[in-house]
C-alpha cells in the first residue's frame, strides 16, 4: 500500500490536510494536528510520504495518535517512510510521534529530508523500538539529511538489528530516542554525554541528542539527562521549545 499525506500550515489560516493511504490527519488544536493509523502496519512493501510546509510566522505541532508497529510482509520486502519538512523563514515546527515498533522479521527504512530557512525553528524527535514485548528485534536504518539557510547541517544514517554493522544479539541497543533542535536564537551548548546519551552541537542554534538502550524507557531517561535547555526563551513560549 501507499500512503501519501501533506500538511501546510500558513500563518493566517488553518492548515491544509490531504491524506490517502494508511494514515488519515485530524487537527486537534489551533496549531496541532494528529496523524492517526487507518489500516494495520506498515507492512513489508507499504510507502509511507509525509510531506510538512511551514510557512513564515506559522506555528504547528505535529504529533500521531498511536505508536507504529511495523510488521514484516510475505515477500520479506522493507517498508519505508519518507518525512520532508520544510519551515520557512520564521516558521515554527514541533514534531514528536509516538514511536516505532518493528516487529520480528520486519525491516523499515526511515528517510528524513529538513530544509530550515533563515529564523525558522524546528523540533523533531524519534523513538524506535526493536521487537514487542519478549519477542526478537526487527530491523531498522534511519538516514537524516538537514539543511539551514541553504547549507548542509547534518548527514546521518544509523541501523539497528540484525544484519546492522554492529548487531550483537546480547547487548546491541534495541531502542533509540533522536532528537534534532534548529533555534537560531539559542546558542550552541558544548558536547556532552550521559550514559547511552550524545549531546553534539552543529553550530550555532542547532543541536542533536542521541541515545540508545535496551528499551526506550532506559534511552528516553540518558536523553533527558543530558539535554539543555535554551535560556533565552520563556518555559510557556508555545509548542516548540528549545529542548530535547
Amino acid at each position: 500500500m501507499r500512503t501519501r499525506v501533506e500538511i501546510v500550515a500558513g500563518r493566517t489560516s488553518l492548515p491544509v490536510l490531504r491524506f490517502g493511504g494508511a494514515l488519515a490527519l485530524r487537527q486537534t488544536g489551533p496549531a496541532t494536528v494528529h496523524l492517526v493509523g487507518t489500516a494495520a502496519g506498515p507492512l513489508g512493501g507499504d510507502e509511507i510520504e509525509v510531506d510538512v510546509h511551514v510557512a513564515a510566522g506559522a506555528r504547528l505541532a505535529v504529533r500521531s495518535a498511536a505508536a507504529s508497529v511495523v510488521l514484516p510482509g510475505r515477500a520479506g520486502q522493507p517498508s519505508s517512510y519518507v518525512l520532508r519538512v520544510d519551515v520557512d523563514d520564521g516558521g515554527r515546527l514541533d514534531v514528536d510521534l509516538e514511536p516505532t515498533v518493528v516487529a520480528a522479521g520486519a525491516r523499515h527504512e526511515c528517510r528524513t529530508t529538513l530544509t530550515v530557512a533563515g529564523q525558522g525553528r524546528l523540533r523533531l524527535r524519534e523513538r524506535v523500538r526493536l521487537g514487542r514485548w519478549a519477542e526478537d528485534a526487527g530491523r531498522w536504518r534511519g538516514a537524516c539529511h538537514a539543511m539551514l539557510d541553504g547549507r548542509p547541517l547534518l548527514r546521518q544514517t544509523i541501523e539497528l538489528g540484525p544484519d546492522s554493522p554492529t548487531w550483537d544479539a546480547l547487548a546491541a541497543p534495541r531502542a533509540l530516542v533522536s532528537t534534532l533542535v534548529v533555534d537560531p536564537g539559542c546558542a550552541a551548548p558544548e558536547a556532552a554525554t550521559s550514559g547511552n546519551a550524545i549531546l553534539l552541537p552543529l553550530g550555532p542554534g542547532a543541536v542533536l541528542v542521541t541515545a540508545t538502550g535496551q528499551d526506550l524507557a532506559a534511552a528516553s531517561r540518558d536523553a533527558d539527562s543530558v539535554a539543555r535547555p535554551c535560556p533565552a526563551r520563556p518555559a510557556d513560549e508555545g509548542p516548540l521549545k528549545c529542548t530535547t
